[in-house]
């Protein structure tokens, strides 16, 4: 595996250049850092944009889909974010093998949840926080290794 893309949530946690949820930052850096363990190189926007302090002023969606098709794996926390459903959609579109986190407390649509019946992938759902998932996550991505 070269590259690992995470997916997740990202506007709702920025007001003008602070990050506002630092339980959630943790988790992504956490994430990211446990994804470094299993490929060379990974993608997250919020570490891109240093958690809002560094937004992108010429912004574009290719510079994601960009990184998205360099990516052998996609780890996707979906939540309630439009961006990581479009994320999710450029993914199983080219067959992107898909880790996705759901939490067993929210609703997704049937797209999200079945999205393993049209690209390869597995399904996480946990209870509570993300981090909750996080030996879930590196049990799914050490399959992929072997």
């Amino acid at each position: 595996m070269n590259k690992i893309f995470i997916a997740c949530p990202f506007i709702k946690y920025v007001n003008g250049t602070d990050f506002t949820n630092d339980n959630y930052r943790k988790f992504t850096e956490d994430l990211y850092d446990l994804c470094l363990n299993y490929a060379p190189e990974v993608f997250l926007a919020l570490k891109r944009e240093e958690y809002g302090s560094k937004p992108i002023k010429n912004y574009s969606c290719q510079m994601d889909f960009d990184e998205l098709m360099e990516a052998d794996v996609i780890v996707a926390v979906p939540d309630d974010s439009m961006g990581v459903a479009v994320e999710l959609g450029w993914a199983s579109a080219c067959n992107k093998y898909i880790i996705i986190l759901l939490n067993k407390e929210q609703k997704y649509s049937a797209l999200v949840k079945n999205i393993t019946t049209v690209t390869q992938g597995e399904i996480i759902w946990y209870e509570g926080e993300e981090r909750n998932a996080m030996s879930d996550i590196s049990d799914a991505l050490e399959r992929l290794t072997i």
